[in-house]
């Protein structure tokens, strides 16, 4: 592992993004308005592209633009097995009904259903894919999953990666949306709960990537997959309580995440 490398791009998004996000921050500073969400949303969208643009520059710097096109080839990786895109599209469901019937035993109705979802499907699929898995992937499973792979077991590099997601996120938690805790009051259980998920989530799609020839396509569209929560779309009255749903659905991620882990599923690299 190439130490001055993995610094470089960890400084480069800190200070990318965090330098963003706490500029918005100062937006709202004065009340939550719709100019001052607007004006938020604008540092809000950019920061989140601080992994991938630091992943870009970091190449640039470390291995010239033959570097850079090595790490852009990994988005255009589609030919994986099946499997992985079902478990793209199932896994992300699973959680989410797991999160539902949750919701629905310990916390209140869900409401009817509503066969009509379906209809904000590509809407949904279309935000979420610029806000969040675009900015993120070509950084953390593109470029600093390969790089602490030379050092550290896949187990390993996933946890690693999940901790430095979650610090990332911090800034947020004061944003009226972006995480899980955003716009809520910030208790130890909701801010652990969200730190469980990322640490499960990023061993899953670990596990994905080094299953698909390191595709860096798999671990967006899987991050779409979770970010979208399609399955809500047929229950419009827990919209409310989305993000309840979506911590809930941890016990899932929890579950599959112990299971691929006692069958030894991230015992080999890329």
């Amino acid at each position: 592992m190439n130490n001055k490398k993995t610094t470089v791009f960890l400084i480069l998004t800190f200070l990318w993004s965090w330098t963003l996000w706490f500029k918005g921050l100062d937006h709202l500073i004065d009340g939550i308005t719709q100019d001052s969400i607007d004006s938020f949303l604008i540092f809000f969208f950019a920061g989140i592209y601080g992994p991938t643009i630091s992943a870009i520059v970091t190449a640039i710097i470390f291995d010239g633009f033959k570097g850079v096109l090595d790490l852009l080839k990994k988005v255009f990786i589609w030919k994986v097995p099946l499997k992985i895109y079902l478990f793209i599209i199932l896994l992300p469901a699973l959680f989410v009904s797991i999160g539902i019937v949750l919701y629905y035993l310990f916390i209140g109705a869900i409401g009817s259903f509503d066969e009509m979802g379906f209809i904000a499907i590509p809407a949904v699929l279309w935000a979420g894919f610029y806000a969040g898995p675009l900015g993120e992937e070509l950084g953390w499973r593109g470029f600093l999953l390969v790089e602490f792979q030379k050092g550290f077991s896949s187990l390993k590099s996933a946890i690693i990666i999940g901790i430095i997601w979650f610090v990332w996120h911090i800034p947020l938690f004061w944003a009226p949306f972006g995480t899980l805790v955003s716009g809520e009051s910030i208790t130890f259980f909701p801010v652990l709960t969200y730190f469980l998920m990322l640490i499960c989530l990023s061993i899953i799609i670990t596990w994905l990537v080094i299953n698909s020839k390191g595709s860096v396509l798999v671990a967006l569209l899987f991050h779409l997959s979770i970010n979208a929560g399609i399955v809500l779309l047929f229950f419009p009255e827990l919209n409310m309580d989305f993000k309840k749903v979506h911590l809930l659905s941890g016990i899932g991620m929890l579950v599959f995440t112990l299971m691929l882990l006692l069958n030894n599923k991230l015992k080999r690299n890329t």
